[in-house]
Order: structure tokens, then sequence, then C-alpha cells
């Protein structure tokens, strides 16, 4: 009886330590601080997609570039999860911020996300949103993924005293909401605002569902950190090119602190 005892701890802790924290981002920028700050850096390539394996904040992580896009975000996590033993995800980068008061450089972490383009379309140009399906049972999603409650617990906790990287004049605030998905760059101010007045979305883009679904229908808890680099609105391709590399370090900053805890 001892015996089996210690053969099963033993089995047991090789799982827990063979464990990583998978990080994604889906541009260079956005993954780019992580991954130079990596102790004990390995760099791995797996099939068509590279992966930087070490050490951050003393926790063993695996860090990848999912590409733009729905398709390439779902694929990457797909491979990621193939490829490692994944105790959660976090996903950081930029967006654009939908909630009236977001500026560049405030932060969003996600509660749940969906996709705002996956729907049936209406008279009038009008669509709606509908949840997908999991191909393994046919059956429905939930029309939003909902982030892991203690990854959203630490986040939360952390938030207060976190130091967030001044925007111009701008100290940047930090939201907790909804965030809305689409195989879209949106930089129209009709689309942004029906998107925050209909679902409450307080940022768009173009990734996190579509890994959040990946997590969801594999039972792997996430979270979605996004940093606003414009608003969604006739500006948006100006105000990312300006904005974006201080959005996504304070995403990255986010994402640090959630691992100290």
């Amino acid at each position: 009886m001892r015996l089996n005892f210690i053969f099963l701890f033993c089995i047991s802790t090789v799982s827990l330590f063979g464990q990583r924290i998978g990080i994604i981002g889906a541009m260079p920028e956005e993954i780019r601080i992580l991954t130079e700050n990596l102790e004990d850096k390995k760099i791995v390539k797996y099939k068509d997609l590279t992966f930087y394996e070490g050490q951050l904040e003393n926790k063993n992580v695996v860090i990848m570039k999912a590409g733009i896009g729905k398709v390439n975000a779902a694929y990457s996590t797909a491979l990621l999860l193939e490829k490692y033993q994944i105790s959660e995800i976090i996903f950081t980068g930029v967006a654009g911020g939908l909630h009236p008061d977001a500026l560049p450089g405030d932060i969003v972490v996600g509660d749940s996300i969906f996709h705002h383009d996956y729907a049936r379309h209406l008279a009038n140009d009008e669509y709606l949103v509908r949840p997908t399906q999991n191909i393994a049972n046919n059956q429905l999603n939930p029309l939003y993924f909902v982030s892991d409650s203690t990854l959203l617990a630490k986040a939360r906790k952390v938030i207060p005293n976190l130091k967030t990287l001044k925007v111009g004049e701008h100290n940047p605030k930090i939201f907790i909401g909804k965030i809305a998905t689409g195989d879209v760059f949106l930089s129209n101010s009709v689309k942004a605002k029906w998107l925050y007045k209909t679902f409450g979305a307080l940022a768009t883009e173009m990734e996190g569902a579509a890994i959040a679904q990946i997590a969801y229908q594999q039972k792997v808890p996430f979270i979605i950190i996004r940093s606003c680099s414009d608003n969604a609105n006739n500006d948006a391709h100006l105000d990312f090119q300006i904005f974006m590399k201080p959005a996504a370090e304070n995403a990255i900053r986010l994402v640090l602190a959630i691992l100290q805890e």
C-alpha cells in the first residue's frame, strides 16, 4: 500500500511540474517584452510555430505568437495544447476601446468574451449574434465564454497597485467586462457604439474569442487581457500606429503582476 501511494504521488508530481502557463499574443510587439525577459529561455519549433519556453516570475511558461485573426488564433492555440501540458492560458495584447471613457493605454480585463461576427444576417444590415458549435459533441457553446474565476480574482487583487505606463498626460484606467471579437479591424464609430450599447462590450479585437472557445472546449482555464491602442472609431488606424507599443506594454505589466500571484 505504501509503495502504491509513493508511486501515485510521483506520477502526480511529475504531471504537476510538467505543466506550463501558456501566454499568447497575436503580434510580435505583444509578446516581445515577455520573451526578452524569459529566464532559461529555450526556443522550440513545432510544426510551423515557434514557442518560447522558460520562467517568468518563477513560473514555468511557454509563450507564442498566435498570428492575427480568429483562424490563426484557434489554430495556434490548438497546437499549443497539443504540444504542452497547459495549466492555464493568458492572452495579452491591444484592442479598440469601446467604453465612452476609454483612452489609449487603458486596460480591459475580459470577464467574458464573444464572437461579434458569428451571426445570422437580418434586414437593414442588422444581424443576430449567435453561439458557436462544439465540433466534438455538436452542442452549442455559450454565447459568452467566461474567464477563469481564479485568474480574474488574481487580476482584481493586483489591479489597485499596478504601475501602468503613462500615455502622454493620461494615467491609464483599468476596466473589467465583456470583450467582442471579430475578423475585422474595427474603425467605424457607429459600429463601435452599437457593440457597446447592445452588448456592453468594453473593447473589440480579432483573436480572443477564438482562443477562449478552444480553451473552453478543452477545459483549460483562460483570461483575456487587452490594452486600448485606439477607440475603434474613424481614426483607429492612425491611433493604432501611435499607441500600439505603450498599450501592449500596459497589458504585459498586468500579465506579470498576475504571474507574481
